[in-house]
């Protein structure tokens, strides 16, 4: 996740430059059930692995990526209200990454 820089003080916020907005908790809670972004994941995992019936699992990083990025890209799409230049931005991908994905994802 990118690093952003602290709120400007003093001279820059008497000139009324406008400050970033504060970046999300470092996972990125979530409300409903207390979880960062993390804990989600890993339990969403352990309930993955419980419900396999003894089965192997396979190629688990590809599917957890494409799990994770396709809703993620979606999420951002939505965000920008299909400006890619800006989702890729929120994303901090280049753009010509951003539009490759989303046709890899049949989203654009």
């Amino acid at each position: 996740m990118a690093s952003h820089p602290p709120p400007r003080s003093g001279r820059a916020a008497a000139n009324g430059e406008q400050r970033q907005p504060a970046p999300p908790p470092a996972a990125g809670a979530d409300a409903a059930r207390g979880e960062t972004i993390e804990q989600c994941i890993l339990r969403s995992l352990t309930e993955y692995f419980d419900n396999l019936d003894g089965a192997k699992p396979h190629a688990l990083h590809e599917m957890v990526l494409h799990a994770v990025e396709r809703p993620l890209l979606k999420f951002a799409i939505e965000r920008t209200n299909g400006n890619q230049s800006a989702a890729a931005e929120l994303l901090g991908i280049n753009r010509n990454t951003l539009r490759k994905k989303l046709t890899e994802y049949r989203l654009g």
